[in-house]
């Protein structure tokens, strides 16, 4: 007899329930509970210590391991192969390999709201924003900060873009919402967001914006464009954030497609 197919729901909580466990484990290994070379408990141990199934343990480990944090080998066990990126004043370094981890970086950022205004798409914004001139928008801009840097200089700058079917919704519960708002349009919509579409490109950093991110008009940046597709297809929301480039990198795991790829013969 075949399992009853999780609801949309339940699938939101087990994904929250995996992105904790990996970002508890990572936390784990940055303060050396669990070194380099070392192995990690075992799927059943870590399912008791965190209280959940080891579906989420395993999720949770496939998060590491596209990060590069740890190796798994079949009877071997999990093993850590390197500590997270240091986070140091004035730069975030950002492993992306899941819906949850662009989630996890509003965490552990700040953001500071600047400003708050409904706009309609002309044919310029339409093309950087993916969508059709005339659609409307509204538009929240921020800086984004690191908790407790004296210096409180941007990481970014970044205009958020919610469709306007959810533009009074968003702006009645915005108040005290930390996290990313694609999160909040998950609990207004009941809803889950199935995608995240990303492209990045190299700029100048615009010259409205240099005073306030404390660089040079025109210096190098990162322009990073994400679309946030709401279940079952619609693109509910677009950021585009511009990251000075001495403060900011942006890593990615890679994998062969091949499942057994043939290993380099050793030279003579």
């Amino acid at each position: 007899m075949s399992r009853p197919r999780r609801s949309a729901q339940e699938e939101h909580a087990l994904e929250t329930r995996y992105a904790y466990v990996a970002r508890a484990i990572t936390a784990a290994i940055a303060d050396g509970r669990h070194p380099v070379g070392s192995y990690l408990p075992n799927e059943n141990d870590l399912a008791k210590q965190f209280a959940v199934s080891r579906s989420t343990v395993r999720a949770a480990m496939q998060e590491l391991q596209n990060s590069g944090l740890v190796s798994r080998r079949k009877s071997a066990g999990t093993r850590v192969e390197a500590l997270p990126e240091a986070t140091r004043a004035g730069t975030f370094s950002h492993t992306l390999g899941s819906v949850e981890a662009v989630q996890q970086f509003g965490v552990e950022t700040e953001r500071c709201i600047q400003d708050v205004t409904e706009v309609v798409a002309d044919d310029e914004l339409a093309a950087r924003l993916g969508c059709r001139p005339g659609q409307r928008w509204l538009r929240i801009s921020f800086v984004r900060l690191i908790p407790g840097d004296a210096s409180q200089t941007p990481i970014c700058w970044t205009d958020v873009y919610i469709h306007a079917a959810f533009s009074a919704a968003v702006q009645a519960r915005m108040e005290g919402h930390d996290a990313i708002f694609g999160t909040l349009l998950e609990s207004i919509s009941g809803r889950s967001i199935s995608e995240i579409r990303q492209s990045i490109t190299a700029v100048g950093i615009p010259d409205d914006l240099a005073t306030i991110l404390r660089a040079k008009p025109q210096s190098h940046a990162l322009a990073i464009r994400r679309q946030y597709i709401l279940s079952p297809g619609m693109m509910a929301e677009v950021s585009l954030s511009i990251h000075p480039a001495d403060r900011y990198s942006y890593q990615s795991s890679m994998k062969r497609l091949d499942a057994n790829p043939r290993r380099a013969e050793s030279g003579p």
